[in-house]
């Protein structure tokens, strides 16, 4: 059972299924769900009461914990270390950098043609796409080329190991905030009245990167470092 005491990250972690309900209501399972619900809704946003309900509701339906993001958590949470940090670079690195490539192009096509009506709205989901592509990238690089392949080396983490995975850790709520903030610079990907196929199909591509990169940070940090720390 689902109780207020348990954090988000704690849930997902138990019950992947309930991922796009949380997705929907925007609340925070990778980077800063760590803390027990109860002291982390506190401000009146969230009626924890509804949504503790909602959440066993779906907990109650395992046959869904099978597909989609669900089923992957799941397969992921049996692998062997080594074997999730190499499931992370040919899955979601992979993944993400082309649809990153794929969304900087769309960008730059939609703030040309969109300019005079959306300009100052894309000028700004522009500039801020780029820096935190740009943060990914340099992001991936450091964990394929640094600190992935230190923690193969060290399997019993060591004090530098460790430290390098805490910056990870760090760069991951950067990058979360950024995502958070696109989330609000498009409404949540809702589109204009006048959106063309184009503008529909970059925030489309938007919308599910920001879902996959949600998902890769709660793999690394709720379940393969956490994992990796205790060895």
């Amino acid at each position: 059972m689902i109780t207020e005491k348990m954090s988000l990250a704690e849930v997902v972690k138990e019950y992947p299924q309930t991922i796009p309900y949380l997705n929907d209501l925007h609340l925070d399972y990778c980077c800063g769900g760590h803390q027990p619900m109860d002291e982390s809704f506190t401000d009146g946003s969230v009626d924890l009461e509804k949504v503790l309900a909602e959440l066993n509701r779906i907990a109650s339906q395992p046959e869904k914990a099978s597909n989609g993001q669900a089923g992957t958590i799941e397969a992921f949470e049996k692998l062997s270390v080594n074997e999730m940090l190499s499931d992370l670079e040919t899955t979601h690195h992979i993944t993400e950098r082309e649809m990153m490539d794929e969304i900087d192009a769309l960008l730059n096509k939609i703030l040309v043609v969109h300019y005079p009506n959306h300009g100052e709205e894309l000028t700004q989901i522009h500039n801020l796409f780029a820096r935190l592509k740009a943060e990914l990238e340099e992001h991936f690089a450091k964990e394929e080329r640094l600190v992935f392949p230190m923690m193969r080396a060290n399997p019993h983490p060591d004090k530098e190991t460790v430290a390098q995975v805490k910056i990870l850790e760090n760069e991951h709520t950067s990058a979360g905030d950024m995502l958070k903030q696109l989330q609000i610079l498009t409404d949540d990907y809702t589109l204009p009245e006048d959106a063309c196929p184009t503008f529909a199909r970059t925030y489309f591509v938007m919308k599910a990167f920001t879902e996959d990169v949600f998902v890769h940070v709660f793999k690394e940090n709720s379940i393969v470092f956490p994992e990796y720390e205790e060895q």
